[in-house]
């Protein structure tokens, strides 16, 4: 009888420990689907995301979720929306209106028709400001 009761409760903690070590598993699931999609493996986008690799692993075991932080930057990398990232319900990369895509191709006409030099100078200040941003100086 006792050794009935304690595969019993091996069981039902074996069980609950599955149900633990997948507690995000809707995460997981999205972010193993984000870096397909993408091509890069996880070791990459903790490269260019700067979130670490472990941190990553866990994700993607379902162990552990993203803080708002951490799903912004791999959102960005992997082009998809944060949010969605974490499990919420909306669509997987944010949609262009065309007002801003009519902007964004301004932009880009106006900086083809600068020399090489001076497209190297703007880069260098968006580059610049991209860092500052991104290190929340601003």
């Amino acid at each position: 009888m006792l050794e009935s009761l304690t595969i019993l409760v091996y069981y039902v903690d074996r069980k609950q420990e599955r149900r633990l070590q997948m507690k995000y598993e809707l995460t997981a699931k999205r972010l193993q689907m984000a870096l397909d999609n993408a091509g890069i493996s996880q070791q990459e986008l903790s490269e260019k995301s700067g979130v670490s690799k472990s941190s990553i692993s866990q994700y993607i075991n379902g162990t552990h979720a993203p803080s708002n932080i951490s799903s912004g930057k791999m959102g960005k990398v992997l082009n998809v929306n944060p949010v969605w990232l974490v499990g919420f319900d909306v669509e997987m990369r944010k949609e262009q209106s065309s007002e801003s895509a009519k902007k964004d191709i301004a932009y880009l006409e106006k900086f083809s028709l600068l020399k090489e030099r001076d497209k190297k100078i703007v880069m260098s200040l968006i580059d610049t400001m991209l860092s500052i941003k991104e290190s929340g100086a601003d």
